[in-house]
């Protein structure tokens, strides 16, 4: 326990636990689910422009390792179906609040 301390120490000039995690809430203010899910689709984005990128460069004989342009492709591919299946479940769970009786 001593030794995380230490670290602790000399990571953020306080000796005691409890005083970096109150400094780190103070420091870190809470994202609101906006934000989150607006970072997400700028992520999707780009890793699909980049994805779009690394296809035209194969095509024009640019790319060395074709093993590259796979892998980010798949990342896209993954990427854009996860944003896909988090939407189905937020319309799912507005359809659902919807049909509650108040």
């Amino acid at each position: 326990m001593d030794g995380i301390r230490i670290d602790f120490y000399r990571m953020h000039g306080s000796s005691d636990v409890g005083d970096v995690f109150k400094s780190r809430e103070a420091v870190a203010p809470a994202r609101s689910f906006e934000d989150s899910l607006k970072e997400a689709v700028v992520g999707v984005n780009e890793l699909q422009m980049d994805s779009s990128a690394m296809v035209q460069k194969l095509s024009l004989g640019d790319v060395d390792d074709v093993s590259e342009v796979t892998l980010s492709v798949e990342k896209a591919s993954l990427a854009f179906q996860l944003l896909v299946r988090v939407r189905d479940k937020l319309v799912d769970a507005y359809q659902q609040l919807s049909r509650m009786a108040v």
